[in-house]
């Protein structure tokens, strides 16, 4: 048997536990792989702050984070509700519950709604300013 080589160095994940004193420092190396897990369809790893203890993975802090549903199909999701159907109609063709639609739509708001809150600090311009700016983007985006 060869050498197993040295072990992976995860520098570019960050402790998500916002108690954690590491907490959202990458390159510390307080972050070591837990092992991998299989979670619809596709392989996760999972990794553990030394400093702190908490385990995660991949997903976690995101917006996939504990839904059974594969990605490709809540994106899908949403883009037929951004379309203009209805969410039993999104239920229907994806067979999937309509109460799972409205979950997921509750879910993609709120991250925009984060994402949102984020990207606008420190920007002096009311709520209805900024929907407008919103619909000039977009119609230049169609007109292009």
């Amino acid at each position: 048997m060869g050498e197993r080589g040295p072990k992976p160095q995860f520098i570019n994940v960050a402790c998500p536990n916002k108690d954690c004193k590491l907490y959202g420092l990458t390159d510390q190396g307080n972050v070591i792989g837990n092992g991998t897990y299989i979670s619809r369809g596709e392989k996760t790893r999972r990794y553990l702050c030394h400093h702190c203890g908490k385990a995660f993975c991949d997903h976690t802090d995101t917006f996939y984070h504990d839904l059974r549903k594969d990605e490709h199909t809540i994106d899908l999701a949403l883009k037929m509700s951004m379309k203009g159907m209805s969410i039993e109609a999104i239920a229907d063709v994806l067979e999937v519950q309509s109460a799972s639609v409205k979950r997921w739509l509750a879910r993609a708001a709120e991250q925009c709604d984060k994402v949102n809150d984020n990207m606008m600090k420190n920007v002096e311009v009311s709520r209805i300013e900024m929907d407008e700016l919103w619909v000039i983007i977009q119609k230049k985006e169609f007109l292009e």
